[in-house]
């Protein structure tokens, strides 16, 4: 009987150690939750999202996981994706600063006219300054990669943009406040509104057209309502973040930190912008072979109107900023440097 007891109190003894060391185990392995409101089809979700997990991952050996939440599962609605991470309702976020414009003024005057030239150029631009005028805006997060979509085409339901004066009265979606008001120099009506809603508001003519990257044509299956696009705009990229929420940055090891460090800044940046503009030239080139559909390239002299219209456009934001404190035209100097 003794023997029958000492045996039960062994197993029991065991089976409380291994328990207590799953529970370490489980304590001590940090879990990042990545929110983002586009589906797992969407083009960065194996290369940027999931590879991300699995590198840092292998980089920590295994002491810090990240779980990809698409879809919006966290929660719905894109505006809000910024404010997930800085209330760490989950630890990283993917969305758009343009959604919540009066957040990020500095980082949105990398999308005007005259600025950058190319997207590659334009992520580059945005890590040169980063340090120095944009950090700031990042309020309780941390940007791990801050990129852009290919240069802004007109993608339009029913009225073709040939020139500048076939905008007049039109209503053209736009994602951000800055690139609103060069919709307004071109003498159309902004609309601002997320990507996921472009769709509903092309098919029933809420929006006669939208101000968007080319890869949004299969990404959000805008190639459906699009009859015409329109290239060789002044070029007029979307800002994209990731970030983290700087709580849980700090809740990492320094070895941690510098492994996730290693993995994200420029370099995922421009991973991400490639991928976004290899997906936008096969939209391109998807779209220009389906019947009834035109890709409009502006004349010279037309782009010539564009310029001349945004150059004004630019005017005003740079007068806007400066009259609230943000010294827009020392940024643009320095990204354009």
């Amino acid at each position: 009987m003794k023997s029958r007891i000492n045996r039960t109190i062994i197993i029991f003894t065991t089976a409380a150690v291994l328990c207590v060391s799953a529970l370490t185990t489980a304590a001590g392995e940090k879990v990042l939750k990545l929110a983002s409101f586009v589906p797992p089809i969407y083009i960065l979700h194996k290369p940027i999202f999931l590879k991300f997990a699995d590198d840092l991952s292998a980089a920590t050996n295994g002491s810090v996981k990240v779980e990809v939440y698409p879809s919006g599962e966290l929660g719905k609605g894109p505006a809000e994706q910024y404010i997930r991470a800085a209330k760490r309702i989950a630890e990283i976020s993917y969305g758009l600063p343009g959604y919540t414009s009066p957040m990020f003024p500095r980082n949105l005057l990398i999308e005007l006219p005259g600025v950058t030239q190319g997207h590659r150029d334009a992520t580059e631009k945005i890590w040169k300054v980063m340090d120095k005028h944009l950090i700031g805006e990042y309020k309780r997060t941390r940007p791990l990669a801050v990129f852009v979509t290919p240069p802004a085409v007109f993608m339009m339901r029913d009225k073709p943009v040939r020139t500048l004066a076939d905008l007049k009265g039109l209503k053209i979606r736009v994602a951000s406040k800055s690139a609103a008001s060069i919709i307004e120099a071109y003498g159309a009506t902004p609309v601002q509104m997320p990507a996921t809603k472009v769709y509903t508001s092309m098919s029933t003519g809420v929006v006669d057209g939208a101000l968007m990257g080319s890869d949004s044509l299969l990404i959000f299956k805008l190639i459906e309502p699009t009859k015409y696009v329109t290239v060789g705009l002044p070029e007029m990229p979307t800002t994209i973040f990731l970030v983290m929420n700087e709580e849980a940055y700090n809740e990492l090891s320094s070895s941690e930190q510098s492994a996730l460090d290693s993995l994200t800044g420029l370099q995922m940046s421009l991973r991400a912008a490639d991928g976004l503009a290899k997906f936008g030239n096969i939209a391109l080139k998807k779209f220009s072979g389906i019947e009834g559909k035109e890709v409009i390239e502006l004349s010279a002299a037309e782009r010539a109107r564009f310029d001349a219209a945004a150059a004004e456009g630019v005017k005003i934001v740079i007068k806007d900023q400066n009259s609230k404190g943000v010294p827009a035209g020392d940024i643009l100097a320095a990204m354009k440097n």
